[in-house]
């Protein structure tokens, strides 16, 4: 057994109120509440227990209706599994898949031997217990007993043997792992319900025939003793005749039985037996009711039920089963059963877990009726009933709104509810995992068309065409649905295409086909694209010391290409240097070896690790742009800009941005989109109008120099309110709201911390440039960098697959990491700086620092003034406005641009060293005290490094000096 920290697992678990809520789903109601009180037991009036936080942060349960001692979720797991702590670990570290927890399989005891003289190869021996034992019973059903298993031939077997050709393989059950068997004599099939993997829980061993069904037996046996004890007894079970003939004679009994239920396997059999009800099940999930077997039940039993199980597959069998026999009745068990786990940590469905969770000993009655009522209201496919009238001889047809509503429920219609429309709701159809907006016109015209394609009786049809039933007024009763349109989570994704889904963790990407998985995307959100899952693209590593590494395994993928080439930030020198030094011939040869290649030959390693990291924050970037979960950890905004250092107010443009990260719109079907260039874009009372909780992004594109990033803090880090243009304000709450990309040719002005935690920069080279005024040695595009075409629209099949892929791997990469990804931040905070500063100040202050002293002898050769020495602030904010003739500057801002200036040049403004105890530096000038600045030099800051630092930190002193 694996070892598991418990403090890890209640980390993993939210303090462990995630354990809680799995055994007692109840709890989910109250977390919000104050009085955290609920039921345990359903047959509980009032609540019993209650949940409480410890400052510790643990979440415990005190049943007061028990012994009244409070229980961690652990603690929880052990009661209700009847296991020790240390089980209990190991099975919640596997459940949770808490590091270095194991998952904690059982297995038999196997034993290999020669084969036998009087063995026959392929041949099975079995040695079987002569009772079956309590701890076996209890493992089948609370109300399971030995005469149960009797009756479906289950016995507990000791060990098993299996010839093969040279030896016989023994396997003997232990007390953690049973072995039953089915045993029909010539065939037996057998039952190991602690085998963690499924595939191994049943194996067959005889002549197996082709098709079993189990229960059949015992429904035929009782029909076959109701029919001759009614007819030795006379007993009066009237029914009326279902003749033509008024004169008929009735009938004097029915020997049918009540009821049988079709349900999924053999422990669901087993536990509906323990409650006197007739099940039959099929050897494999396979094999259906065929029409034969239908007419012959039906001549058995009054009703056929079929029990689903609440799983995907459960409910399209119950539903293929519902079309291919409209009478026999779907009954569901509640929904909220799958708010339990089973012991392998899936959701609980069938009817074992349904009576595990639900039956106790002390309300078994209430159980009983409650099951009876479940029974009473399931409902077949069949939307209409029938009847006769004797005076027309016709077939009489009356439509049910209850069946038809579950009909057309089931069928994947529903009302679902909309803030933004008039009626509050919508129609939709769910289509596997794809959910249509529809009509009520589209409502109707299934129904009929579902009654021509099955060739229903004209007078059915008449009946229903005329039938109100159908129209809006009726529809409008439909049931609101709850559609799960979350397609993440915090650990994973989901990306939908026409006919498969891709789940991606931090560790996998998996396959899986529409329907197959309980999520849902509207149909215009499908990505209409025959998606194949293909190999890993590039493989990001961290040595030791926490460096990332990027290696690219995938080398024709155009869309990783151009990436790769908007992260050669040093490709100036790799490329028009190098060309410098190359005949024309061999640079030509070079450029095309190195095309696409984020580590040129003529790039030292620091060069090279600076463009790797560049390219490990686009991926990281487009991962959590993809990842449509919002985590209040990480409330970020990406910005996408330009990595070249160039003067204030200059846009250069065409580095690839918006093409880069605003054509994930391929995959984030619904973009808003915001005119960045707009000055006024952020003065729009309407700015948001059309944002719904089902948009994906909300694009800033290209946006201007001055943009008012403060405008969208709060709906970065928190809900976005919608003022819509002809209707009323509505909240998408955070969780909901779409998260913010930016794409500017200029760098955000306010660099502050505020500003700071809400970005998530993303930099771009300028490896695609136009030549403007010989800047460059020639222009290079996109285009001219694919053959001519541009990206996305000249894209094979092939590409597009690529391009897809390389996005879920970049998804599957955010997902692996858990810390911001950064891209270098030099060129970023130099450019951050400059426009913290302005270029008026920025001239100034390069002139008013770098002017020699008039005075001689007062600086020694190569000083500049006002630097390592004490100026007046004010003397430099008015000489900065006669200079610059910017009025409109305050003292304030004044300030910030030479911090700005300042930390652009690695000065350090205003050492603390130099502070008085009010945190000002103060100075005599021309006998009056008042503050200066004091700017200290990267020279100065070695000198004091080396000094004694003490002449430094007494303010006399410094005043004396």
């Amino acid at each position: 057994m694996s070892y598991v920290k418990d403090t890890d697992i209640l980390d993993a678990t939210n303090g462990g109120l995630e354990i809680i809520t799995a055994y007692y789903p109840n709890a989910l109601k109250v977390i919000t509440k104050t009085a955290r009180q609920f039921k345990i037991r359903e047959s509980e009036k009032t609540a019993s227990a209650s949940l409480h936080q410890l400052q510790n942060g643990v979440w415990v349960v005190t049943d007061f209706g028990g012994d009244q001692k409070p229980r961690s979720g652990i603690q929880i797991c052990m009661l209700e599994e009847n296991i020790s702590y240390a089980e209990a670990c190991a099975i919640l570290g596997a459940r949770y898949n808490v590091k270095g927890a194991e998952l904690q399989v059982y297995k038999p005891i196997i034993e290999k031997r020669p084969l036998a003289a009087d063995e026959t190869p392929k041949s099975y021996h079995f040695v079987y217990n002569e009772t079956i034992s309590e701890k076996e019973l209890a493992l089948l059903g609370p109300r399971v007993n030995e005469q149960h298993c009797n009756d479906f031939k289950l016995r507990s077997c000791k060990s098993f043997a299996y010839c093969k050709e040279n030896e016989t393989v023994v396997t003997t059950a232990t007390e953690d792992f049973p072995i039953l068997v089915f045993d029909f004599g010539n065939w037996q099939k057998i039952y190991q319900p602690n085998s963690f993997e499924k595939q191994y829980r049943f194996r067959y061993a005889g002549d197996k025939p082709k098709k079993h069904v189990f229960g059949w037996d015992l429904v035929k046996k009782q029909f076959n003793e109701n029919k001759k004890k009614q007819e030795n007894e006379q007993e009066d079970y009237s029914i009326e005749d279902e003749t033509d003939d008024d004169s008929a004679p009735k009938r004097k009994y029915d020997p049918k039985v009540d009821a049988v239920f079709i349900i999924s396997g053999g422990s669901d059999g087993i536990n509906l037996w323990s409650f006197n009800k007739f099940p039959i099940w099929f050897n494999s999930e396979s094999e259906h009711l065929d029409w034969s077997e239908y007419k012959e039940l039906k001549s058995m039993a009054k009703d056929i039920y079929y029990v689903a199980d609440l799983d995907n597959t459960g409910i399209k069998q119950a539903i293929a089963m519902g079309l291919k026999f409209l009478d026999i009745k779907l009954l569901f068990l509640p929904e909220k059963l799958k708010q339990f786990k089973d012991k392998r940590g899936n959701p609980c469905k069938d009817f074992k877990d349904y009576v595990e969770k639900f039956y106790f000993s002390d309300n078994a009655n209430a159980f009983t009726s409650g099951f009876d009522k479940i029974i009473q209201n399931s409902l077949p496919f069949q939307f209409w009933t029938e009847g006769w009238n004797k005076t027309t001889k016709k077939t009489t047809y009356n439509m049910s709104n209850t069946r038809l509503y579950q009909f057309l429920n089931l069928m994947g219609f529903g009302r679902y509810e909309t803030p933004d429309t008039k009626e509050g709701f919508i129609y939709i159809k769910k289509e596997g995992s794809i959910v249509k907006k529809l009509s009520p016109n589209d409502i109707e015209n299934y129904v009929h068309s579902f009654l021509e394609e099955r060739q229903m009786h004209p007078d059915l049809r008449d009946y229903i065409y005329n039938s109100p039933k159908l129209n809006e007024r009726s529809l409008s009763k439909l049931p609101m649905v709850n559609v799960d349109f979350s397609d993440a989570n915090k650990k994973e994704q989901y990306l939908f295409f026409t006919k498969k889904i891709l789940k991606i963790t931090a560790t996998d990407i998996t396959e899986h086909k529409q329907g197959e998985v309980d999520k849902y995307v509207w149909e215009d959100k499908i990505i209409d694209f025959p998606i194949k899952k293909g190999e890993a693209q590039f493989k990001i590593s961290t040595d030791p010391e926490g460096n990332l590494d990027i290696e690219v395994l995938k080398k024709d993928n155009p869309y990783f290409n151009f990436m790769i080439n908007a992260s050669r930030v040093h490709w100036r020198k790799e490329l028009e240097e190098s060309f410098e030094k190359r005949p024309a011939a061999e640079a030509d040869a070079y450029f095309k070896e190195h095309h696409f290649d984020i580590e040129g030959p003529n790039l030292s390693e620091d060069e090279i690790y600076e463009q790797k990291l560049h390219l490990i924050n686009k991926i990281y970037c487009i991962g959590y742009l993809l990842h449509r979960f919002k985590d209040e950890s990480k409330p970020w905004c990406v910005f996408a800009m330009d990595n070249k250092i160039s003067e204030t107010g200059e846009s250069h443009g065409g580095s690839g941005k918006s093409v880069g990260l605003g054509s994930l719109d391929n995959i984030l079907k619904r973009r808003f989109y915001i005119k960045g260039r707009d000055a006024n874009v952020t003065k729009n009372d309407f700015i948001y109008h059309g944002v719904t909780e089902d948009t994906d992004f909300i694009l800033i594109d290209d946006a201007n120099q001055y943009l008012d990033f403060a405008f969208f803090y709060s709906e970065i880090t928190g809900s976005l309110k919608v003022n819509p243009k002809n209707g009323q304000p509505y909240e998408i709450p955070f969780n909901d709201s779409p998260k913010f990309l930016i794409t500017s040719n200029f760098t955000i002005r306010d660099d502050g911390p505020s500003t700071a935690r809400r970005l998530l920069f993303c930099s771009f080279s300028d490896y695609y440039h136009e030549n403007n005024n010989d800047e460059y040695k020639e222009s290079r595009n996109i285009a001219s960098d694919f053959g001519g075409r541009n990206l996305f629209s000249g894209f094979t099949e092939a590409e597009w697959n690529d391009y897809y892929n390389f996005c879920a791997q970049c998804i599957q990469f955010f997902l692996s990491h858990p810390n911001k990804i950064s891209p270098p931040m030099d060129n970023v905070t130099k450019r951050s700086l400059r426009a913290e500063m302005g270029e008026a100040f920025e001239g100034w202050a390069d002139g008013f620092f770098a002017n020699k002293e008039t005075n001689p002898g007062t600086l020694e050769e190569g000083d500049f003034k006002y630097l390592d020495q004490y100026f007046s602030k004010d003397f430099a904010f008015d000489d900065f406005i006669k200079t610059s003739k910017q009025m409109k500057w305050s003292v304030n801002k004044f300030k910030k641009a030479i911090k700005a200036y300042c930390q652009l040049h690695g000065y350090i403004f205003n050492p603390k060293d130099l502070h008085t105890q009010q945190g000002r530096i103060l100075q005599k000038i021309e006998g009056k005290t008042q503050e200066v600045i004091f700017i200290r030099t990267i020279e100065q800051q070695e000198v004091i490094v080396d000094s004694d630092v003490k002449e430094y930190t007494n303010e006399n002193e410094i005043f004396e000096k």
